[in-house]
């Protein structure tokens, strides 16, 4: 077994993966363990949203995404000419990327390893304690039981997480009882175009098809919603119900899995007890409607992997970690919320059911409600709260080109890569940052983040703003305390 690591993480999923990237990027040390051997097949989250990507590239990671995965721009709606326009929105990822799970778990994987994560396949955690100072974790891997102790510990294990059990976090919900369909395999006769979907009265079925010639099958039969999760799921089944609902037989051949599932909705009542924390589905776990589940998790990371570096650097203001549950909780409740809508209105067969979805996809071809959906979907909306309320603390930050020096970084998304504060503007920096200087860099912008932005933004390191204003003073003072606490200060 390695020394023992500042933060182990539980749990070798997309959250737990992003996360020890980010730790391990920041120069922390950190063990991921996992009593899987190997990466399931049957993943059922398929998408990588925009929002999703900009983070990844904030660190120097989206490449092999970009490189494994399909670009979607145009995803379906579901009434045969009907699509969704990512081209409408303002990053520079306008697509939603279509990539089976496991591949974006080997990206992420590879970039934990590069960064210097440990990672402990077939280990399992069976217990642990904590006290004032961190956290005893009992694990039995390969080489049989041992007792790791850890300054922090995150669970990143899953909808049935043993770190939620161990800290008696309740994980509230319920399950869905219409069992699902859905399947990675070859088509010989694929529809055009090539994302695909389409709604009738028997019920839904979404073709996504990935880089190396498979197909993502998404089949909602209204006539199989009783079958049991348990009972196989069969090619003849799967080629009736698509051939039932599309109106043509699209020649699904060579499965790489098929599978039924039931979904859920729940979400832990809390994400963080005492040096033990949740995230990714451990936290909150949702139907795979859009992939929100794994975009939720990851985001989770990138959330909670500055402030735990914050906290084992010394740097930490008071209530840093606290703000991760206070931030995260409410995105994951209001995603529980709209992936529940969705479910219902996707699965519902009744009259007014019926009309609504016909009003919405006739709604879609309204601009601006377009765009809002758009918006939404891709992640770009996500705000975090303000204590002021002002109008721009707590928003996203999108990419945009800088006044560059030579060899110097050219674009605003380029300054995160060592995870710091960045302070920007489209006029020279102000020298109101002394004292925070080995946790800030600053970039002169080449053009405006957009209509009305203030000269001057303070964004913290997940891309988010902490302060804006038009004259820095005792405002950016204030902020850069409050999120990068106490200057430095060099003595004499």
């Amino acid at each position: 077994m390695p020394p023992s690591p500042q933060v182990l993480i539980v749990g070798a999923g997309p959250a737990g993966l992003a996360l020890a990237a980010e730790l391990a990027g920041f120069g922390v040390s950190c063990q991921v363990v996992d009593k899987r051997t190997g990466r399931s097949r049957l993943s059922r989250a398929c998408t990588v949203e925009p929002r999703t990507l900009e983070l990844l590239d904030m660190r120097g990671r989206v490449g092999d995404l970009l490189a494994w995965g399909r670009e979607c721009p145009h995803p379906p709606l579901g009434n045969e000419d009907g699509y969704l326009d990512y081209g409408l929105l303002d990053t520079p990822f306008p697509f939603s990327l279509s990539i089976p799970q496991a591949r974006t778990e080997d990206a992420l994987q590879a970039a934990a390893e590069k960064a210097g994560a440990v990672l402990l396949p077939g280990t399992e955690m069976t217990g642990l304690s904590q006290d004032d100072d961190g956290v005893d974790v009992e694990l039995t891997g390969p080489e049989g039981p041992a007792t790791v102790r850890a300054r922090y510990v995150v669970g990143c294990d899953g909808v049935n997480s043993t770190v939620r059990d161990a800290v008696g976090v309740e994980f509230d919900g319920w399950n869905y009882d219409q069992s699902l369909m859905m399947a990675d395999a070859r088509l010989s006769s694929p529809p055009g175009p090539a994302e695909y979907a389409r709604i009738t009265r028997r019920g839904m079925a979404a073709l996504f098809p990935f880089r190396d010639g498979t197909y993502r099958v998404i089949v909602l039969d209204r006539e199989k919603f009783a079958v049991p999760a348990d009972e196989p799921l069969t090619l003849e089944d799967l080629s009736e119900s698509c051939g039932a609902i599309l109106g043509s037989d699209i020649g699904i051949h060579d499965p790489l899995w098929l599978s039924r599932f039931r979904s859920s909705q729940r979400h832990a009542k809390r994400y963080r007890v005492g040096r033990v924390l949740l995230a990714g589905d451990a936290a909150h776990t949702h139907i795979p409607s859009g992939g929100q589940g794994l975009q939720t998790g990851i985001q989770d990371a990138f959330n909670l992997g500055w402030k735990l570096r914050a906290v084992l650097d010394g740097w930490a203001p008071q209530g840093l970690l606290d703000s991760y549950e206070a931030e995260r909780y409410p995105i994951a409740a209001e995603t529980l919320r709209k992936t529940d809508l969705s479910f219902r209105f996707e699965t519902s067969d009744s009259l007014p059911s019926r009309v609504l979805r016909k009003a919405a996809m006739w709604s879609m071809r309204i601009k601006p409600v377009h765009r809002l959906n758009v918006l939404h979907l891709s992640g770009l909306t996500l705000r975090y709260p303000a204590e002021k309320r002002d109008r721009w603390t707590g928003r996203r930050v999108p990419d945009r080109p800088l006044v560059t020096t030579p060899g110097g970084p050219e674009r605003l998304y380029e300054l995160f890569r060592g995870g710091h504060f960045v302070l920007t503007g489209t006029e020279d920096c102000p020298p109101a940052a002394a004292g925070w200087e080995a946790r800030l860099r600053t970039g002169v912008l080449a053009e405006p983040l957009g209509a009305g932005w203030p000269a001057h933004v303070l964004i913290r390191p997940d891309g988010y703003v902490a302060w804006a204003g038009v004259e820095p003073g005792r405002g950016l003072t204030r902020a850069l305390r409050h999120w990068c606490g106490e200057p430095r200060t060099v003595a004499g």
